[in-house]
């Protein structure tokens, strides 16, 4: 993997996700206090690579944490047959590097360029050690990956492809929001053949529900990658969330 090592003074390390306590309404919030970040800071390089690059191997040394700054990426494991399946997409202020008994349990690929803090798993369990409160804010992200790990189990269960459509796009419009973003636009970052993996499809199976969603007024095609929610209700019933 080739990375371009950058200046850190515009980023600060982030993970948002639902605190335990009910402090407000539930939506997902700064987990990391300032001290915490400072401490991260202190281990982390800030780390830039091209899309379509691997940051790290399934079943290599896990050697390393990422927080996701910028940018779109994926992991995946290959299957005996060779098949690839995707498990995760990961996005901005999310963490990616789960491991077990010392490799990485899948490999991680950007699909758009990304930048991301690069922390030593040495040095974050030094940092925990340090600073219980810390592990708080990482159990909660680890909680809020296993929702996200639930909803994907639930949304390939369904029978019906544009179900699982309806709810990989409810989805994306939740967890993806670039900046300068319009609210019911959406931007896939991931390709057609991504998104049929992910839900569990053919792509021209994935092709053909677009379609029906289009047809029934749901959302209107602006492109490859480019979708607008035109009834977001009507999506929401679609994919059993109504």
């Amino acid at each position: 993997m080739k990375e371009e090592l950058i200046e850190t003074p515009r980023y600060r390390p982030s993970i948002y996700a639902a605190p335990f306590r009910k402090d407000g309404d539930g939506s997902e919030v700064e987990l990391l206090s300032k001290s915490e970040q400072d401490a991260l800071l202190d281990v982390s390089q800030l780390v830039s690579v091209r899309r379509h690059t691997v940051l790290y191997p399934e079943g290599g040394e896990a050697r390393f944490v990422y927080n996701v700054v910028s940018g779109v990426a994926e992991t995946y494991q290959l299957l005996a047959n060779g098949e690839k399946r995707i498990t995760a997409f990961l996005f901005p202020r999310d963490l990616m590097g789960l491991s077990e008994n010392g490799a990485y349990v899948a490999t991680a690929q950007s699909l758009t360029a990304v930048t991301a803090f690069r922390i030593p798993f040495d040095a974050l369990e030094a940092i925990l050690e340090r600073d219980p409160s810390l592990d708080i804010g990482l159990l909660c992200k680890l909680c809020h990956e296993l929702r996200r790990s639930q909803h994907h189990a639930i949304t390939v269960s369904k029978n019906e492809a544009p179900a699982r459509l309806a709810s990989f796009l409810l989805w994306i419009d939740h967890a993806y929001a670039p900046p300068g973003r319009i609210v019911g636009e959406l931007t896939l970052p991931m390709a057609r053949h991504d998104i049929a993996d992910y839900v569990g499809l053919s792509v021209e199976s994935v092709s053909r529900a677009l379609q029906v969603l289009e047809a029934q007024g749901t959302i209107r095609r602006k492109g490859p990658r480019f979708i607008t929610v035109l009834d977001a209700a009507k999506l929401r019933k679609l994919a059993g969330q109504a």
